[in-house]
């Protein structure tokens, strides 16, 4: 596969989303409001579609499940991967996300049968003057007072509460309390699972008019009040590329081009590219392609040597 892949998103309308993915990432989206837009994605509750013609309608997933195909676009790496293990979204909070968890992978195999757990990390690509999130418990917090604090209505006294601004990236493990908060724009790369356990909802009501479901019994299980946030200050990285986030889940860098930049393709793994800010080109061999921001892609294992020209930074996801 000797060209980028190019995929269609998915929309996703909840309570709590904006018109940024429309106005800014100009996204066609069918809803007046719009909460996320899926741009990697094999989960079944979202399939990215293939733009490129050779792929004209496959899923994503069409093509890793196929085994002539795995290994020269996603790499040796991905051979013994049964799941495409990322999930990749922009999020609009045009207002505050419920406070959650996600369970580990373990909690996740035992309690939701077989399912993945979801640690994952946000970028922060707008957000208003003086904008927060909430990232883990405050210092202090034991664990024995998880089950009182989650079935009280004072969770909020107990919550930590971070400034952010734009280019600040939070590495949120399974097990962290989180949620991001109002007129928020972030790229979030995760694990692949859908899993979310709701424990506060900030007495909003759904599109039924009813309350949302809480699930407070698994959060309880999952919780971790050990769990502290981990913020990267990227705003001011000159052009290059610099690695933002190392686990065993995934490895995020930032990329930043002022002029152009000659990159390789790995035979090891697949990335994953999400524009984040500005516009440019990529160029393998004599085909151009314009990139712009809100645009996301897939860089092929055997794709071999390409060009990033332009003014642009892109966060590059791999396993």
């Amino acid at each position: 596969m000797k060209e980028p892949i190019f995929l269609e998103p998915i929309f996703k309308d909840y309570v709590w989303g904006g018109n940024k993915i429309k106005t800014l990432l100009n996204k066609n989206t069918p809803y007046e409001v719009t909460a996320e837009s899926w741009e990697v994605s094999t989960n079944r509750n979202g399939q990215s579609t293939i733009k490129n013609e050779k792929l004209k309608n496959k899923t994503l997933e069409d093509i890793y499940k196929d085994i002539n195909l795995r290994k020269e676009i996603f790499g040796t790496k991905a051979e013994n991967l049964e799941e495409f293990p990322l999930l990749i979204k922009f999020i609009d909070a045009n207002s505050n996300l419920s406070v959650q968890v996600h369970p580990d992978d373990k909690y996740a195999n035992e309690n939701e049968n077989g399912n993945k757990g979801k640690t994952e990390m946000w970028y922060i690509m707008e957000c208003k003057q003086g904008a927060k999130i909430i990232c883990g418990m405050k210092e202090g917090t034991k664990q024995e007072q998880i089950p009182f604090i989650l079935k009280s209505n004072k969770i909020e006294e107990y919550l930590n509460f971070i400034p952010v601004e734009k280019g600040d990236c939070i590495y949120i493990p399974s097990g962290t309390i989180h949620a991001i908060l109002g007129n928020t724009l972030i790229c979030e790369i995760q694990q692949n699972s859908d899993l979310t356990y709701r424990v506060y909802d900030w007495g909003r009501v759904g599109k039924d008019g009813k309350p949302r479901q809480l699930h407070i019994e698994k959060a309880t299980n999952v919780v971790n009040t050990e769990n502290r946030p981990n913020i990267i200050k990227t705003a001011s990285w000159e052009e290059g590329i610099k690695n933002i986030i190392t686990s065993k889940f995934f490895k995020v860098d930032k990329i930043t081009v002022k002029q152009s930049m000659i990159e390789n393709s790995n035979s090891e793994t697949f990335c994953t590219m999400n524009v984040i800010n500005g516009n440019g080109r990529i160029e393998i061999q004599d085909k151009v392609y314009n990139i712009k921001l809100g645009e996301s892609f897939i860089i092929p294992a055997n794709l071999g040597k390409y060009k990033l020209s332009g003014q642009m930074e892109i966060l590059k996801s791999y396993i």
